[in-house]
């Protein structure tokens, strides 16, 4: 009996384990972690609010308080864009006849993390707006 217990045991873990290897693969295609890392390390050592850590200009990081919040809008409104509504859980703009819409997601409790899509996006995966 103790066998059998033994073996049910290391086959849950092993399970268990697998389960949370591919959900760290999945998190790190998703948020490229090598980027929010750098774009971390970048929050901590400058004295910055908002990081772009997208080569295209489709995503941003900055730290989860009004001051980071603030230092998105600022730069949405720096490049034209202007808010109109709420999508779901994201957020809509336009500027010039393109709507984009921005997602925020909350990483590691201190950041967040903005992406930027927008209908071209949606057409075709490859092609991003840069603002």
């Amino acid at each position: 009996m103790k066998k059998i217990l033994k073996v049910v045991g290391g086959i849950v873990i092993f399970f268990i384990a697998l389960v949370s290897i591919i959900k760290l693969v999945q998190l790190i295609k998703k948020y490229s972690l090598l980027q929010v890392l750098g774009g971390v390390g970048k929050l901590n050592a400058d004295d910055t609010d908002l990081v772009e850590i997208s080569k295209n200009g489709t995503k941003f990081l900055t730290r989860s308080n009004e001051t980071g919040l603030e230092a998105f809008k600022d730069y949405l409104d720096a490049s034209g864009y202007s808010y109109i509504g709420q999508f779901g859980s994201s957020n809509l703009y336009e500027f010039d006849g393109v709507e984009i819409v921005v997602k925020r997601s909350s990483l590691f409790g201190k950041y967040y993390l903005f992406e930027i899509f927008n209908e071209r996006y949606f057409e075709e995966t490859s092609e991003y707006l840069t603002v």
